[in-house]
């Protein structure tokens, strides 16, 4: 009975931390709402498809996160469980796991205004993907840690904040840019380099906590897919992406071989340490009994 307390006690908790989190962000988010043009009129390219066969790769690359993050929701879930994890820390997880189709949802849009040919915009569909990345990362993150610290409320209210100041900073450097002939603001990049400080503090948090949680020396495989692997191919976009076909194959690795790789890494790691915990639980009656 103090049990079943204790765990709705722990719900509500983290139900609270959440809710103050997202009365922080989304102010962000109002702000940027109110400030941005809306989604830039259809290129005339696009009837064209330019992109050819590559549009099929590009789109099957980025659907494909739609199959492997509820394969990561569920692994978690039972992983978690297993490992008896509080069951508000599960829900946080799993929150911030679907945020991230909630964000690749809203990629997909962006890419489909730029008829599937990559180019650093400012768009509302573009802050989208960046807002609920950022927020994703901190709730799995935060749904990663059994107990809730000063130091785990501390950083909550650090990366709520940190999504008021990319908002407002997006904006302003969505008016700093010029307006391309197709609707779409070119902007100032320089804007962007917040939303990359606040991702890769975010990450850091994220994957330090995996590895409290798996004590895996593996668990590095993941940063140096989502983040070093991933980047790498964005560098090579950003500066050798002109030509459609490299535009198109750069796009898709950095998907393909960065992110999605790191998460699969990471899911299967918690698969084996739910499968180890779950096996330990089934021997220990047999060695008790024995």
């Amino acid at each position: 009975m103090s049990a079943n307390l204790s765990d709705e006690k722990g719900v509500g908790s983290q139900l609270q931390r959440i809710v103050v989190f997202f009365a922080i962000a989304f102010i962000g988010l109002g702000y940027i709402l109110n400030t941005l043009p809306g989604v830039p009129e259809e290129s005339k390219g696009c009837a064209l498809d330019k992109m050819g066969h590559w549009k099929l790769a590009l789109i099957l690359t980025h659907i494909l996160a739609f199959v492997l993050i509820p394969l990561a929701m569920k692994v978690f879930y039972e992983a978690l469980t297993a490992l008896d994890w509080p069951k508000s820390a599960i829900f946080a997880s799993q929150l911030g796991l679907s945020f991230i189709m909630v964000s690749i949802a809203s990629e997909i849009g962006w890419h489909v205004t730029q008829c599937w040919y990559y180019q650093d915009q400012f768009t509302m569909l573009n802050f989208m993907f960046y807002f609920f990345l950022l927020s994703a990362f901190a709730l799995w993150g935060d749904g990663l840690t059994a107990k809730n610290t000063w130091v785990t409320q501390l950083l909550n209210i650090l990366f709520a904040l940190s999504l008021v100041v990319v908002s407002i900073l997006y904006a302003v450097g969505s008016m700093r840019g010029k307006i391309l002939p197709d609707g779409s603001m070119t902007g100032d990049p320089n804007y962007k380099i917040p939303i990359y400080i606040a991702l890769t503090l975010i990450f850091s948090v994220l994957t330090y906590r995996g590895w409290k949680l798996l004590e895996d020396k593996r668990i590095i495989l993941f940063p140096i897919f989502s983040v070093g692997v991933n980047l790498f191919f964005v560098f090579l976009l950003q500066y050798h992406g002109k030509e459609i076909a490299y535009n198109a194959l750069f796009h898709i690795l950095h998907d393909l071989a960065g992110t999605e790789t790191g998460v699969g890494i990471f899911t299967w790691l918690v698969y084996l340490k739910g499968r180890e915990a779950r096996l330990k639980e089934t021997n220990e009656p047999a060695i008790s009994s024995n």
